[in-house]
């Protein structure tokens, strides 16, 4: 959800006024770990059909994923929309590890949301990153039960902790384009009145 929290936000922030360049103002501290822990996700999703090692060793992957993120997020612990974000992504962590390591996902959420099209490759368990919720399954209130269906263009299931995430996201960015903007004013009215 945050692709989709961050092109809110600019649409948000567009017709508020607010100035895209704003976003290159916000001050992330080491962007590498949040870059790192990105591109890992991003591999364990696409190439775990590839490469059998990712999904022997998907729990420690996506450990260490989390663990940059964590370590990422700590740094940045001063900026209030980051705790924002820091509370997904612990919501996030607890159930995945609550549950060996794999987000899990609702059967029914996918097909509310129409993604019909993702079960048999999860059910057939073949995601890194995504197993089936079950009636095992622990702390089922934080998996992916959520579901933003049809007409929204990109419906999905989703958790608790990735709304918090995108809230986090949207605020984050919307904040920045808004600021530029009274930052931008508030120079122009002291040049006018000195």
């Amino acid at each position: 959800m945050i692709f989709d929290s961050l092109g809110a936000s600019l649409i948000y922030g567009t017709l508020r006024r607010g100035k895209i360049s704003g976003i290159a103002d916000i001050d992330i501290k080491k962007p590498s770990l949040f870059i790192t822990a990105f591109a890992l996700e991003f591999g364990m999703l696409n190439l775990a059909n590839k490469f059998h090692a990712i999904m022997e060793y998907r729990s420690y992957i996506h450990f260490f994923v989390y663990l940059l993120l964590f370590i990422g997020l700590w740094y940045n612990k001063d900026n209030r929309y980051f705790r924002i974000i820091s509370v997904g992504v612990l919501l996030n962590f607890i159930v995945i590890f609550a549950n060996g390591g794999r987000m899990p996902v609702s059967i029914d959420a996918l097909k509310a949301a129409g993604l019909n099209n993702l079960i048999p490759e999860l059910q057939a368990n073949k995601i890194a990153t995504h197993q089936v919720l079950t009636s095992s399954t622990r702390l089922k209130f934080l998996a992916d039960v959520l579901v933003l269906p049809k007409p929204y263009p990109l419906p999905k299931a989703f958790s608790i902790g990735d709304f918090i995430m995108a809230t986090g996201t949207f605020l984050l960015v919307t904040n920045a384009m808004l600021k530029k903007v009274k930052n931008h004013d508030g120079t122009r009215a002291k040049e006018q009145n000195s």
